[in-house]
């Protein structure tokens, strides 16, 4: 096993634990440091953020075992082990951007209290770590434009499911916010598309932009 292969398979590792870590945390409702608990128990998936980060900690367990598998049988791995990296990825390159650009600036408790507990994990440690992982150490093999749409794949689900909430639970001009978690339609529905179109683009932006750095960082290496 390559010292590169190594350092994947140590920062996989390390994805999939923490994952499971702030996953344990999250839905037994463990609170190392006082917060407002955002919703309970099964109900807590609804969350873009969850959701991101058990896919990314699935992922990178996958990826580990199809590695340990390269190194013993000399069989690549499959390039759908990659994609779905891929994926996990972008959303967790979202989940980051938009905690520290906007619900941060919102949070009842403060910026802060949205990196406590099991949100330490699942805002900060899991998507550095991963992207890490992901451009820096992974084998992944160059991806082609048409891929770019599958890095949103998992995003634009998520944008249609929520945007299904907000709309039918819409009633007299307003959204309850129970049904609106991420706010984006506390000042109208209108704002709610624009934001979700907005997170959809930037989504895309950066499965572009990583799809043109992958490539560029593989070249180097061929």
């Amino acid at each position: 096993m390559t010292k590169l292969q190594k350092t994947a398979l140590t920062l996989c590792t390390i994805v999939f634990i923490t994952a499971v870590i702030g996953s344990i945390l999250c839905f037994g409702e463990i609170y190392i440091f006082p917060t407002k608990p955002l919703e309970h128990g099964i109900k807590i998936l609804k969350f873009f953020t969850v959701q991101s980060n058990i896919l990314a900690g699935i992922t990178a367990f996958i990826y580990v075992v199809f590695l340990l598998l390269e190194n013993k049988t000399k069989k690549p791995i499959p390039l759908t082990v990659y994609i779905l990296r891929y994926i996990a990825t972008i959303d967790l390159i979202i989940t980051f951007l938009v905690v520290a650009l906007f619900l941060g600036f919102i949070a009842e408790e403060g910026y802060f209290s949205l990196y406590l507990n099991a949100n330490f994990f699942f805002h900060f440690a899991i998507p550095v770590i991963n992207f890490t992982s992901f451009i820096g150490f992974e084998n992944v093999p160059k991806l082609t434009f048409k891929q770019t749409f599958l890095g949103i794949s998992h995003l634009t689900i998520y944008s249609i499911f929520y945007l299904i909430v907000v709309i039918t639970h819409f009633h007299d001009g307003a959204v309850d916010i129970y049904y609106d978690w991420y706010a984006f339609a506390q000042l109208g529905l209108g704002i709610a598309f624009i934001f979700a179109i907005g997170v959809f683009a930037i989504g895309y932006i950066f499965a572009f932009l990583l799809y043109k750095l992958n490539n560029k960082l593989k070249s180097k290496t061929e």
